[in-house]
């Protein structure tokens, strides 16, 4: 064959193996269409209305803010196309984001798609923070505020760093403009702070980025602030207006000093220890408050303000637990509830967890307080957990007869209960 021949042969030939291409892809198009209906034939879930395999694959969802709550979905659209179909069709399944940070891949193209999916559903926002910092800009992707933040109702941040360093967190930084200007959040209802955990002293926030947060949440319920330290650069004359926050905790030794920056005229439940200068960081808040459940961790006794001094700022309390460690700090308490009926007019329920009782502190005579207190008032629950000798029998006695009118009081080491057995 000559030249010419050979070359029109092998142009014939391309065409032919490019209409086979097409006809090979067709062909495997059919199959896996074939497959897929074949699957949604055999497949139970598949079959089912799409509430109910709406509702089996929402079950496969981790607790809210658990590892891998946001693994599931993306899996799911994996498995299968009736299943991803599923998956696309339930808004639900995309609420729940965890965000690890700095990561591998881009947040600010991958956030919006998530978002996008779960629609106009309110949003459980978990970052963690994880390594080092040092060479990002912000901690927080723009595309969470952007595209999420109108949806966002719940939002937790931790600090999950293994490593020690100096390095302080930055949450809304940009270091060309300072602080970012945030969107409005109108559907915040919780924000969880949470600092390293496994180390006496982890890496900072900065207290003036935590209430440009707060600020912009103008719906905030409740705030937990867990093992967190702030750098405290707020200015001291100006106090944040929080009017729906209800419920505010500091665990395991945050700088609840942020304290004395807020306004709370909401306020009903609050959980703190009691270190430092409760008369100028506490009491202002407190006094205003209408709170109804307090719960105190260590009181110490070398306060600048007694404990039956500061509950007596609080009338409104309705329900008061007490973590102690100092007896006398109890028995001062029990005291001042026998001498002053004014004290705690409200309170219906008192839990006092002890840790040990001084051996050197005769306490017959503070139980006694304790009983004149208590017929004086119209508690309905009383718990003291960690004791370990019974009080005196006429104490015994006058505390049976308080069961009989109807006080539920528990008084034992945590196995018995010296009142009732």
């Amino acid at each position: 064959m000559s030249a010419e021949e050979l070359r029109a042969r092998i142009v014939k030939l391309e065409s032919e193996i490019e209409l086979q291409k097409k006809l090979l892809k067709k062909l495997e198009k059919d199959k896996s269409l074939a497959q897929g209906q074949l699957n949604a034939v055999l497949d139970p879930v598949a079959r089912l209305p799409l509430e109910i395999s709406s509702e089996i694959l929402l079950q496969s969802l981790a607790p809210e803010f658990a590892y891998g709550a946001q693994r599931v979905p993306t899996v799911l659209l994996k498995i299968c196309r009736a299943w991803a179909d599923i998956a696309l069709a339930t808004p639900a399944l995309w609420t729940t984001v965890r965000i690890r940070f700095p990561c591998s891949y881009d947040l600010e193209e991958a956030l919006p798609v998530w978002f996008e999916r779960a629609r106009n559903r309110p949003l459980s926002v978990s970052i963690s923070l994880v390594g080092s910092l040092e060479y990002c800009n912000h901690c927080i992707p723009d595309a969470l505020w952007e595209h999420g933040g109108q949806q966002l109702k719940h939002l937790k941040i931790s600090d999950d760093n293994k490593a020690d360093n100096d390095e302080t967190i930055r949450l809304f930084w940009d270091p060309r403009i300072g602080i970012k200007t945030l969107v409005s959040l109108p559907l915040l209802e919780t924000l969880r702070i949470q600092g390293q955990t496994h180390q006496e002293q982890g890496r900072e926030y900065w207290l003036s980025e935590i209430f440009e947060l707060l600020r912009h949440a103008p719906n905030i319920v409740e705030c937990t602030f867990d093992s967190m330290t702030t750098l405290d650069d707020h200015p001291a004359s100006e106090r944040l207006i929080l009017p729906t926050l209800r419920r505010l905790a500091f665990h395991r030794g945050s700088d609840d000093h942020i304290l004395r920056y807020l306004s709370l005229p909401a306020l009903e439940e609050l959980s703190l220890p009691m270190e430092g200068n409760f008369r100028e960081n506490f009491l202002p808040p407190i006094s205003t408050a209408p709170l109804q459940d307090l719960a105190l961790y260590h009181y110490s006794s070398y306060s600048d303000v007694e404990l039956h001094e500061c509950l007596h700022h609080i009338p409104s309390l309705v329900g008061c637990v007490l973590w102690e460690d100092d007896s006398q700090v109890i028995a001062d308490l029990f005291q001042a509830m026998a001498d002053l009926p004014s004290l705690l007019p409200n309170l219906r329920h008192l839990n006092i967890q002890i840790h040990e009782f001084d051996a050197e502190l005769d306490f017959a005579d503070s139980w006694r307080m304790l009983v004149r207190a208590l017929s004086t008032r119209r508690l309905l629950e009383l718990r003291i957990v960690n004791v370990k000798e019974p009080p005196p029998a006429d104490v015994l006695a006058s505390l049976r007869e308080l069961v009989l009118g109807g006080i539920e009081i528990y008084i034992g080491d945590g196995i018995r209960n010296f009142v009732v057995d």
